[in-house]
């Protein structure tokens, strides 16, 4: 994912240049030629197929010569246990890179079966992983898509794509797409050795689609599955123009033009606070105490009541009663999410940072689309985050459908009642807050967009709530909508006047008292909150951020550290900004040389979220200018020993063990400290 530019970091002051620039900046995609050359070499008898070290390559002959598909990727280590699911994609090359002796000899063979084989194959395994019992059901990951597994009463088997799933089905059982491979791997080896065609290593055509063709390759000795997909298309020239276009428009008219003139109170507050804050945080950070760093005291946490009241002084009163509900990873929060699309009653009000025009992310759309035949479903996304996200160069296993419409603005309004708003960016400000209301009787908040990489690559945190915090957060929901209408500042002001409503019960013996906090212009109080936790704490500080370049929060927790407490810090191993990875980089460098223990998540974490000794807050902010001063977010705070409780247990706990401590940080370079600089305004 770090090749992925701008896919989820909130870089929109960047997109002026690459909308300047932008043939150079995706040129890296294949040309259309190539991808269709591919599909055409698909379609052919292939002539065998061939592994060695992590590559396969499958031959093809034909009456000009011979050509190969090729992919590879990352092996097993002797060290890693249990299956293994890796991703690649395949590409065209000719010559090939051994000649037919050298693949005889040198490369294992592989056995080749077609699209049929493959579906019998899957049908077997469903059969198994259907539960017998009537109204329960099995949600499958196979190939990126989740399905729903259930009987009909007179037993048979049924399978939908999971929007499409009947209602009322109780899902008891999930499989995961590794945990499918697994499964798949196994049957399979015995099936083939039950039926004398014993194989190493078994290649399966999966169908063509709107994908285009793919393969399934299943390694046993090295117990290693891999899903091989098509090469993602490249933009054409004509689509580059297009992108380029919309870019500038959105940059000098939507966001300037339009925008002063519906919002001018707007428009004249978020220059003035967006410069004072880009000044700020061009200050070098405060050096650090002097002297050894002290072992961590084991001292008692702070009293939260007294904290509370602190904080009461600090953010204001508003507080709510609600349940809050960990949803940790895409399996556990799109699984709720469209089950709570499918059985809403009366409406639908999304507000996110980012709706990809992936396929999963068209998938989505496409229920969304269903359902606002019957009720009233809105959809509010970020103008730069969403264009930018769309267009960035493709992702493994999650190119956009043939055919599909180049805005996903355009895709969810086509044929269909769903209402769309798009939020405007006057001085590169954005709407980074990922709010879902249903029914106005239940929330979801954190930090996942619509898109294939929150459901299947990234780590990431979600929250469900319930209660009267609902209504809270469907009137800033209510508020944003009618500022991005044609009332604008106007709009905004008249719906701030209007009561809260909430759909669901009073109380609840699993409400809580819940905090809203928020970064607004003029206004960041996850900033100030969390800088006075800091600051408060005298026991622990665990955070899981995916971007840190704040340096007022370094400097702080670097005092924490410094008077005893137990300050730990979880980043990614690699993330999708590669300023930003560096910007990690140097923070984890001056974090562990003031004491902090700094864990290094594998692969991406996209989790936003923090314990302040028996204080939690989790939501939209990372720990960067623009989310803590600069853009509008949304989180969520409480010190209800239940959920701080739950907090630590479920994602702290897990993602410490699961992490590699680094004891000393990576070797810093002089270009790490430039992309830091650079980052301090990001």
């Amino acid at each position: 994912m770090a090749n992925t530019p701008l896919r989820t970091r909130p870089a929109a002051a960047c997109l002026l240049l690459l909308a300047l620039t932008l043939p150079a900046c995706t040129s890296s995609g294949p040309p259309e030629g190539a991808v269709a050359d591919v599909q055409a070499l698909v379609s052919l008898q292939p002539a065998g197929a061939f592994y060695r070290d992590g590559h396969l390559l499958i031959r093809y002959d034909f009456d000009e010569g011979e050509a190969g598909l090729v992919a590879a990727w990352s092996p097993p280590g002797s060290d890693e246990a249990g299956h293994h699911l890796r991703m690649a994609v395949m590409d065209i090359e000719t010559p090939l890179p051994a000649t037919p002796a050298e693949l005889a000899r040198d490369w294992e063979p592989v056995a080749l079966f077609g699209y049929p084989r493959w579906r019998a194959l899957v049908t077997a395994l469903l059969e198994q992983f259907a539960p017998a019992a009537a109204g329960e059901a099995t949600l499958v990951a196979i190939r990126r898509a989740d399905f729903v597994v259930h009987r009909a009463p007179d037993g048979a088997l049924r399978v939908h794509p999971l929007a499409d799933g009947p209602a009322g089905l109780r899902i008891g059982r999930r499989v995961s797409e590794e945990a499918f491979s697994a499964a798949a791997a196994d049957f399979l080896q015995a099936q083939l050795e039950a039926a004398g065609e014993p194989a190493a290593l078994a290649l399966f055509a999966v169908a063509e689609d709107e994908l285009g063709s793919s393969f399934v390759l299943f390694d046993f000795a090295r117990r290693q599955s891999v899903f091989i997909a098509p090469m993602p298309r490249a933009d054409a020239p004509h689509e580059q123009l297009d992108f380029s276009l919309r870019v500038l428009g959105s940059v000098s008219v939507q966001g300037h033009v339009l925008t002063v003139a519906q919002q001018p109170f707007t428009f004249a507050n978020r220059l003035f606070w967006t410069t004072a804050q880009s000044g700020l945080a061009a200050l070098p950070m405060a050096p650090p105490p002097n002297g050894d760093i002290p072992p961590v005291s084991g001292a008692a946490p702070m009293d939260v009541v007294a904290w509370e009241k602190a904080l009461d002084k600090l953010v204001g009163r508003d507080r709510y009663r609600g349940s809050m509900e960990l949803l940790i990873d895409g399996e556990a929060f799109f699984e709720t999410l469209l089950q709570a699309v499918q059985e809403a009653q009366r409406s639908i009000d999304i507000r996110v940072y980012i709706f990809d025009r992936d396929d999963y992310a068209l998938r989505v759309a496409d229920l969304l689309k269903a359902r606002s035949q019957d009720i009233k479903v809105r959809v509010l996304v970020d103008r730069l985050g969403t264009l930018a996200a769309g267009h960035a160069p493709g992702e493994l296993a999650h190119e956009t459908r043939n055919g599909a419409a180049h805005s996903i603005v355009d895709y969810l309004r086509r044929d269909s009642n769903v209402e769309v708003r798009v939020v405007e960016n006057p001085w590169f400000t954005s709407d980074h807050t990922k709010v879902i209301v249903i029914d106005r009787a239940r929330a979801f908040v954190g930090g996942m967009n619509i898109g294939g990489e929150y459901r299947y690559d990234w780590h990431d945190l979600m929250v469900e709530v319930r209660g009267p915090i609902v209504g809270r957060l469907d009137k800033d929901f209510e508020k944003r909508w009618a500022h991005t209408g044609a009332g604008g500042d106007f709009a905004f002001a008249l719906r701030a006047l209007r009561p809260e409503r909430h759909a669901g019960p009073a109380q609840d013996p699993a409400y809580m008292d819940l905090r809203p906090l928020y970064t607004r212009t003029g206004d960041p109080q996850v900033l100030r909150a969390q800088l006075a936790a800091m600051r408060a704490a005298q026991s622990r500080i665990y955070i899981q951020q995916p971007y840190v370049a704040d340096s007022q929060v370094l400097a702080e927790l670097i005092r924490a550290r410094r008077r005893g407490v137990d300050v730990r810090m979880i980043l990614p191993a690699e993330g999708d900004s590669k300023i930003m990875n560096s910007a990690n980089l140097v923070a984890a460098h001056m974090l562990i040389s003031n004491g902090v223990r700094v864990f290094v998540y594998p692969g991406m974490t996209h989790a936003k979220a923090a314990l302040y000794d028996d204080w939690a807050i989790i939501g939209s902010a990372n720990f960067d200018k623009l989310s803590l001063r600069i853009n509008q977010e949304t989180n969520l705070a409480t010190s209800d020993p239940r959920f701080v409780e739950a907090l630590e247990r479920e994602l702290f706990d897990v993602d410490f063990a699961r992490s590699t401590e680094w004891t000393e940080a990576a070797p810093v370079g002089w270009g790490d400290y430039i992309a830091r600089v650079i980052a301090k305004q990001l």
